[in-house]
């Protein structure tokens, strides 16, 4: 009985694949090797219709067997509602990937679940448990028990294979990403420590400079009053000088008078008492 169920559960997972691929590549325009594994077979349809027979067809219950096709509807969405959850929440918590997202979809959960492919697995159920399962279980009535069990043990054969292969890449796959993501968020972690650095030396070095440039120019300010305050003495001190050397005796009178006086602009005042200085220095 055993063999029997998982031959139909291969059966399923084809069907399953075989829908799923020729959807999703109209829908994509482009060819789509849908599933979970490298073969063709997706595991969650066969786990579900398997199910559905199991429940709707196979059981000794005649509310079961004689189940309304709202009855099925109802079961077979609330199963497929867990059944798809369960298994994208462990598919994605063992290999941290998703093979389905419906997080554009109205009314999902997570992204792992969504409303209206709940209905649509709904309506799937009672197609699947009413027109595809008895043709299948009927046509496989008909092979000797023997015969099932080699078609099972060649099944899981190739199934088990597939699941390891699979498995043995994603796991691969992972830890290479892993790898990949860690030595990523190092090197980024580096290039903003580096570029944190960057920044605060460049802020340093402006502050310095800023700093230097305040030194520099408050030295210069100071530098170039001192060095104005000279050149101006060296300059007037000249100029008297000369004027004086060029002037009359009636002009050097006018001066030595006019230097008595307290004059408003300091530096006219100045002037005159350089000049009152030299000529006192002279007749000295």
């Amino acid at each position: 009985m055993i063999s029997r169920y998982f031959v139909y559960f291969i059966i399923y997972s084809f069907l399953g694949w075989i829908y799923e691929t020729c959807f999703c590549t109209i829908n994509e325009k482009s060819w789509q090797n849908r599933g979970f594994l490298y073969g063709p077979c997706i595991p969650l349809y066969g786990v579900g219709a398997t199910l559905a027979q199991i429940i709707f067809i196979d059981l000794p219950f005649d509310f079961l067997q004689n189940a309304s096709y709202l009855t099925i509807f109802i079961g077979c969405a609330i199963g497929s509602f867990f059944l798809e959850y369960l298994t994208s929440y462990t598919l994605e918590k063992r290999f941290n990937a998703r093979w389905w997202d419906y997080s554009d979809m109205p009314l999902n959960i997570n992204g792992r679940v969504c409303l209206p492919f709940t209905l649509c697995f709904g309506i799937a159920g009672v197609i699947v448990t009413q027109f595809i399962i008895p043709p299948i279980v009927n046509s496989i009535s008909y092979i000797p028990q023997n015969l099932i069990e080699l078609i099972a043990l060649v099944f899981m054969f190739l199934f088990g294979m597939d699941m390891a292969l699979t498995i043995s890449a994603l796991t691969t796959f992972a830890k290479e990403f892993e790898r990949i993501n860690e030595q990523i968020n190092a090197q980024m972690t580096e290039r903003v420590l580096t570029f944190q650095n960057n920044l605060n030396e460049s802020k340093i070095a402006r502050l310095e400079k800023a700093a230097e440039r305040k030194e520099a120019a408050f030295v210069k300010r100071e530098l170039t009053a001192e060095r104005i305050e000279e050149i101006k003495e060296q300059l007037s001190t000249e100029a008297v000088k000369e004027w004086i050397k060029n002037a009359t005796e009636t002009q050097r009178g006018q001066f030595r008078h006019i230097a008595k006086f307290t004059h408003p602009v300091a530096s006219t005042k100045a002037l005159l008492n350089k000049g009152s200085q030299y000529l006192r220095k002279r007749r000295e």
